[in-house]
């Protein structure tokens, strides 16, 4: 008996018997998928990655640098702010130095006039600024003293005036008259600088009206006054232009003046801000580092 003919449904399922097996898929853990977990209940944070961290590395150390403030930085700034004020000083001091004796090595033969026994001067402060006045000398040594009672032995005996334009007596409101050699004596002239002048006494400062720390003026002279000059002796007299004397030093000495006064302003301000500088420096001496804090990340 021959063999039963295949059926579609016979067909169909030989073809289903012979399909090959699925592939089999592995299974995937959390883990695969969101990267490794810190060993401690802490989420990644930005330091962290910071550090060099990233999902899916392997195993690593994970450093975070806890909280510093050291002296180091507010010492350096103290020491260079201090060591420039000390070197503005230093500047200041040397412009200083070189004014005062620009000064001291002035010269008074050009502003120098003689006016024998009798002389007139006018006081002329075109700027109302004050005057810093006249010298009035004769022939002398201010050192010497041979009786020592005080009084330099070339103006013994002599009396010298001053006049106004009326013929009022003005020696004392126009003039600071002394011979004295006591330079604790404020009304002496004792300690008047005498620059180059040798071989003469300063026996008056005139008209002297420049205000003082306290804004008075020692000498009451008014703009275009004049004043005669007088002695009881016939002693031959010269007077000196003080203020002649000191405006073209003045003039050419006026930018070291403004170094000067710069230089110390730059010199105080620098140091003020050294010692604040060193002051937070030496507070944070005391202060408490944190220590580092480490993480294992797998």
């Amino acid at each position: 008996m021959d063999e039963p003919s295949a059926t579609p449904w016979g067909t169909i399922a030989d073809a289903a018997d012979c399909e090959p097996d699925a592939p089999t898929t592995p299974e995937v853990s959390q883990a695969d998928v969101m990267g490794p977990t810190p060993d401690m209940m802490q989420q990644i944070t930005p330091e962290m990655v910071a550090s060099g961290y990233q999902p899916g590395m392997t195993g690593q150390n994970v450093v975070v640098a806890g909280d510093s403030k050291g002296p180091k930085v507010p010492l350096i700034v103290a020491a260079i702010l201090v060591g420039f004020g000390l070197l503005s000083f230093v500047i200041g001091g040397v412009a200083g130095a070189s004014f005062e004796e620009t000064l001291t090595n002035a010269k008074t033969g050009d502003y120098t006039f003689e006016i024998q026994d009798n002389g007139t001067i006018t006081h002329d402060d075109a700027d109302n600024a004050g005057e810093v006045g006249w010298y009035l000398l004769i022939s002398g040594d201010p050192k010497a003293d041979e009786n020592q009672n005080g009084i330099m032995d070339a103006c013994e005996g002599i009396t010298f005036s001053i006049t106004d334009a009326d013929g009022d007596d003005a020696s004392k409101r126009a003039a600071r008259i002394s011979c004295s050699t006591d330079l604790n004596d404020k009304d002496s002239n004792a300690n008047e600088p005498y620059f180059d002048i040798e071989n003469h006494i300063s026996v008056a400062r005139i008209c002297h009206t420049i205000q003082d720390d306290t804004g008075g003026v020692e000498h009451r002279c008014d703009v275009g006054e004049s004043f005669t000059i007088t002695n009881d002796a016939g002693v031959n007299m010269s007077v000196v232009d003080l203020d002649a004397m000191y405006i073209p030093i003045m003039e050419e000495g006026a930018g070291t003046l403004i170094l000067a006064g710069g230089s110390f302003f730059a010199g105080c301000c620098s140091v003020c801000g050294g010692i604040v500088a060193l002051i937070v420096g030496l507070l944070r001496f005391g202060g408490t580092k944190q220590p580092n804090v480490q993480f294992q990340i797998k």
